[in-house]
């Protein structure tokens, strides 16, 4: 038998080691309080997951917000004020109207109609502050009320972390006299009218029944606290969930007759400031955004309708468990986490029990929680996870020991092996040796430029070919960025290092500087060899983009000889045969007309010739600088001969766009401008060049008399058939925005590849 209990004992060692260890240190983790904080947390998320409640007709809000202060023109309001507000709700005859508003000094004029008003209504509760702020002092009741025992106390509890999560049905005044809270005085006046009472279930009186709800004090250690402060009579706070909020009328409302017919009648009426600038606002577990905090009237409210649900319709209150039940709640999930570590065949199952069991306790108590049970969680989930993986590390201590003596014997064997290998291993290397020496001689002997990079795009190597064009050595690139030396422009450094770690082994164009600051003309192709080490390959292209740059001279002259050949001959002959024409126009009508007729046919050859040319000379402006530039340029040409305003700017950084998508966009710009000088006649234009990581963008906006787009045919306007064709030709998109006098905006989207 005693044998049996020992290898049953040994078989799970790791559970009866583990279970103690880690649920006694929680369970002193929990009574110092450590786990308090993270337990309210975790109360407060299911309150904010639990369904949405309707709202709770019986309860009306008259609030004073900051336009409601501003209204009065001071604060606080007048005794007159009150009072007349106060005899504006009665007229409706609520059930009882609760006064969240300090009124222990009079506030003239008024205060003598405000006294009537406190002696003529016996269903007014007014307030006093009990519990001493932090400066030592009370706010009294008002004396008339105070008399008539028709006060109670606006104290609310807040936790460390100055949240509402309990509420005071009553508790005793600095005189030795017992009070009931607002929100509970309210309740209870109202369920007495009902023939609703309080029954006591014991003789301390601490345990009574409310028509459908037992109330049992709240102790010190209940729930998730530790070492509570439980003075008066206090309960948990499980106020009921409504989105919109209570219905609300504003003072000002009420004092302006636009009450609606009946809204109070048998109603329970709290009247409170909301306005931001009084501060009388408290957080709740529902609360999770600071501009939406409830005020100090609303969680009166709440506690008010909290108290009726239970009462009246059988609504939960929230209770808790003993604490030597939360106790053993605590040893059993660690009991369960240490059995899963223990048995787990690997880490990643034991994670995945932990995760799933840990889902089915958070479930679990979500559930009991909409039932009206706090069940602690942080505590049991701590057990969970905390056991699981000591009970896991202990057996995989266990394992790793036998391992290791399995492995000792293994490396003795290894030992000899590796001996042998050693001997191989140098015979390798001497022929790696060999073989780098002849790969090293072949890549410093081919006329081109090869580099050797990694990931991040630092270059590791250089050959003799790239010293030779470049000037740098394969020693001066470990100790410089070798792309910030050859780049000066943070853009194109950009478009090189992109470049390089694309290696898809196409060719860019780039003009770099050597190492005695010359500019070279290069062309380089990038591939990579492996995942961390790349390769480029680099030509010296000076020579031949002289002769590119020669070869567009070339073709300038010839488009010059061209358009003289073609153009300039057309225009002359028109102008002979014009003044043949005139000559003959009176005296031989007939030889004119033929004359015309010629000037007819030499006007549409030379503008097809011009429309040929054009199409074939890219702009001078773009030949000279960018599209910017071009833009700007243009902008500054046209403010010189037209009165208006007109500014040019860029957003994001330039890069080139595709020579035929520059040349159309500047067109199309220059088009957009001269309509809105000549046939919009504006006064402002503004024209913006958006660079963005994948499209270019070009509006250009003024305020002239604009015009109706739909009644505007793209065959009848030339400048927006010539726009149109421009950008279908670049594949971008146009869009036009323009109304009769409000202006027009032409916006072209094209892509930057």
């Amino acid at each position: 038998m005693w044998t049996i209990l020992k290898q049953q004992i040994w078989r799970w060692r790791g559970v009866l080691i583990t279970v103690p260890t880690v649920a006694g240190g929680l369970l002193l983790l929990r009574l110092t309080g450590a786990l308090q904080l993270m337990e309210l947390v975790a109360l407060d998320q299911m309150f904010r997951l639990r369904p949405a409640e309707p709202v709770d007709a019986r309860i009306v809000l008259v609030t004073i917000d900051e336009s409601d202060v501003k209204q009065l023109a001071q604060w606080p309001m007048s005794d007159a004020v009150l009072a007349q507000l106060i005899t504006s709700i009665k007229q409706q005859q609520p059930s009882v109207i609760g006064l969240d508003i300090f009124r222990d000094l009079p506030v003239e004029p008024g205060q003598q109609a405000l006294a009537n008003v406190f002696t003529t209504t016996p269903n007014l509760i007014g307030i006093e502050n009990v519990i001493k702020a932090g400066n030592g002092e009370i706010i009294p009741a008002p004396p008339l009320l105070k008399q008539r025992d028709q006060v109670s106390a606006s104290d609310l509890l807040l936790d460390k972390d100055g949240r509402v999560r309990r509420s005071l049905l009553y508790l005793r005044t600095q005189d030795d006299r017992s009070i009931f809270t607002l929100g509970a005085r309210l309740a209870f006046f109202y369920l007495d009218k009902q023939g609703i009472y309080r029954q006591s279930l014991n003789p301390e009186q601490t345990n009574f029944r409310l028509g459908r709800a037992v109330f049992t004090p709240l102790q010190p250690d209940e729930g998730g606290y530790v070492g509570m402060d439980a003075g008066g009579y206090q309960i948990l706070a499980n106020f009921p969930k409504f989105p919109p909020g209570f219905h609300t009328v504003s003072l000002t409302d009420v004092l302006q007759g636009r009450l609606p017919h009946d809204l109070l009648r048998d109603r329970i009426v709290l009247i409170g400031v909301t306005a931001e600038s009084l501060k009388d606002k408290f957080f709740t577990s529902y609360t999770t955004d600071s501009t939406a905090v409830p005020a100090g009237v609303e969680v009166h409210a709440l506690l008010t309708s909290q108290l009726l649900s239970a009462a009246l319709n059988g609504r939960s209150l929230l209770h808790t468990w003993s604490e030597p039940m939360e106790c053993l709640w605590i040893v059993v999930w660690s009991t369960v986490g240490a059995i899963i570590g223990w048995t787990a065949s690997s880490p990643r199952q034991t994670v995945l029990k932990v995760v799933l069991l840990g889902i089915t306790l958070g479930g679990g108590a979500y559930i009991l929680f909409l039932m009206g049970w706090w069940i602690i969680t942080v505590p049991p989930l701590l057990a969970l996870a905390g056991s699981a993986i000591m009970s896991n590390s202990y057996l995989l201590w266990e394992n790793l020991k036998e391992y290791a003596r399995t492995l000792e014997q293994k490396v003795e064997e290894r030992t000899l092996n590796l001996e042998q290998e050693i001997v191989e291993r140098k015979q390798a290397e001497a022929t790696l040796s060999q073989q780098k020496q002849l790969l090293q001689t072949i890549v410093d002997h081919i006329p081109v430029m090869i580099t050797l990079y990694d990931a991040t795009g630092h270059i590791e190597f250089v050959n003799h070919q790239f010293e030779k064009v470049l000037g740098w050595s394969a020693a001066d690139v470990q100790n410089i960025d070798l792309v910030a030396e050859c780049s000066s422009d943070s853009e194109q450094r950009q478009q090189i290092l992109d470049h390089m770690l694309a290696a898809k082994g196409t060719w860019l164009d780039l003009k770099i500087r050597t190492k005695d600051d010359r500019l070279v003309n290069t062309a380089w192709a990038n591939v990579q060899l492996n995942n961390h080490l790349f390769v480029g390959i680099g030509q010296d292209i000076s020579d031949r983009k002289r002769a590119e740059e020669a070869s567009i001279l070339d073709e300038r002259n010839r488009m010059a000889r061209e358009i003289h050949d073609t153009l300039a001959q057309a225009f002359t002959g028109i102008l002979l045969h014009v003044g043949a024409a005139t000559e003959q126009l009176i005296k031989k009508p007939a030889t004119a007309q033929t004359h015309l007729e010629t000037v007819d046919e030499l006007a549409r050859s030379g503008l097809a010739e011009a429309r040929r040319s054009v199409t074939a000379l890219r702009p001078k402006l773009l030949e000279e600088g960018n599209l910017f530039d071009a833009l700007k340029h243009l902008t500054n040409q046209m403010k010189l001969s037209a009165n208006t305003q007109i500014t040019c700017e860029i957003i994001g950084a330039a890069y080139t766009l595709a020579p035929n998508v520059e040349n159309h966009l500047l067109r199309i710009g220059q088009e957009a401008l001269t309509n809105a000088v000549k046939y919009a006649h504006a006064s402002q234009i503004n024209v913006e060049l958006i660079c963005e990581d994948s499209q270019c963008l070009l509006r250009v906006k003024d305020n002239g008399q604009g015009f109706d787009i739909d009644q505007v045919s793209l065959s009848k306007g030339f400048g927006l058939l010539g726009m149109s064709e421009r950008v279908e030709q670049i594949g971008g998109e146009l869009v036009i925005q323009s109304h009769p006098g409000q202006g027009t905006e032409i916006v072209v989207v094209v892509s930057r590849e």
